[in-house]
């Protein structure tokens, strides 16, 4: 009997299978996911290295290399079905294969890993952390960050928390619809807990509940129109297309981005 590590690493294996190079590999929800990854080319700078932590089949890698044309990037996920596929998606694009390389390894286990002599001035962790077992590895996988990261350098954390979740089931709840439950292999981060381990050791730089306009339309009102019309929300509904159009703001998502500067 598998333990439920091996179960969480079987589950993206079969989604890297079943989706391929597809940007649906990671999330379903396309234009949340393309929100996701904008806000993530925010806080990037070109001529810079960057570690790309947990990043599946490479389709937002290789975004964040077209957007920064004089940066190298490194993608890492322990899933060797995803690097295999993410290795595919580089091949179409010659351009991009002197600056981008895929490898696979575990984020709880980076500093060790002999492909990682350098240090980075960014490390991206999008959706990454909330894969593992509970705090406790995340708080590891986070000091296994800090150790490469150049002084300086800033962890773009784009994960979803606890409480962000409550905020946004409470928003259902006044609307008469069911809460949202985390689903089965997604431990989410204790937004309390992060805070303060995170100051820790690193500066706070900035805190972006970037989902949250995006949630309140599309798992709000979205939703209650849809329960309204007795209809299944639809993740390619134009509703949410526009609203991955709009700005941050609200608090009301289980998105955050977190910008942690190494100390």
């Amino acid at each position: 009997m598998i333990n439920k590590k091996e179960k969480i690493k079987q589950f993206w294996d079969e989604q890297a299978e079943q989706f391929k190079e597809s940007n649906l590999a990671t999330a379903p929800d396309t234009y949340y996911r393309n929100l996701e990854i904008d806000r993530i080319i925010s806080y990037l700078k070109d001529k810079k290295n960057i570690l790309d932590i947990g990043c599946g089949n490479g389709f937002s890698t290789l975004r964040f290399a077209k957007k920064f044309p004089h940066s190298k990037i490194l993608g890492i996920d322990y899933s060797k079905k995803m690097i295999n596929y993410a290795k595919k998606n580089l091949s179409k694009n010659k351009k991009l294969q002197k600056r981008v390389e895929f490898k696979v390894g575990d984020i709880v286990l980076l500093s060790s890993l002999p492909l990682l002599e350098k240090k980075f001035n960014y490390i991206v962790s999008e959706r990454c952390l909330i894969n593992l077992l509970n705090w406790e590895e995340q708080k590891k996988a986070l000091l296994e960050m800090k150790k490469l990261l150049k002084k300086k350098g800033k962890i773009i954390l784009c994960e979803n928390t606890q409480e962000g979740l409550t905020r946004l089931n409470n928003l259902r709840r006044q609307l008469k619809l069911p809460p949202i439950s985390v689903r089965w292999h997604n431990h989410y981060m204790p937004e309390k807990k992060l805070l303060n381990f995170a100051s820790k050791y690193f500066y706070i730089k900035e805190i972006n509940n970037i989902g949250s306009l995006y949630y309140i339309i599309s798992r709000v009102v979205y939703a209650k129109l849809c329960k309204l019309n007795k209809k299944e929300p639809d993740y390619f509904n134009p509703i949410n297309k526009i609203a991955s159009q709009l700005p941050s703001m609200g608090n009301y998502s289980p998105n955050f981005i977190f910008l942690l500067e190494n100390k």
